[in-house]
């Protein structure tokens, strides 16, 4: 049998991902993307404009302060240019475009 708690978590919806976008030195995009696929896919990076240095990350809420904290250290010892751009929230049509 499945138990309460577990039927009322699946009845709620789905949470929202959170969608990153980040700003970085060209050069340094493959070895960020590279990190974040090193830990276990703690988010999903996207190239949106290589030559201008933009990636898409899509993660899940129960991720972000962790992603946030990789972020911060590859700012501080590898890419000091790295910043947050926006958060483009749930919506995918403005995700992919």
């Amino acid at each position: 049998m499945i138990s309460k708690e577990m039927l009322e978590r699946l009845s709620k919806g789905p949470k929202k991902s959170v969608n990153l976008v980040i700003k970085c030195n060209p050069e340094k995009m493959n070895f960020i993307s590279m990190v974040i696929n090193g830990y276990d896919r703690i988010a999903l990076p996207r190239t949106r404009y290589g030559k201008e240095g933009i990636l898409d990350l899509i993660t899940s809420p129960d991720f972000v302060d962790d992603l946030y904290l990789i972020l911060e250290d590859l700012k501080k010892n590898h890419d000091p240019t790295l910043e947050i751009v926006g958060e483009l929230g749930d919506d995918w049509l403005v995700a992919v475009t």
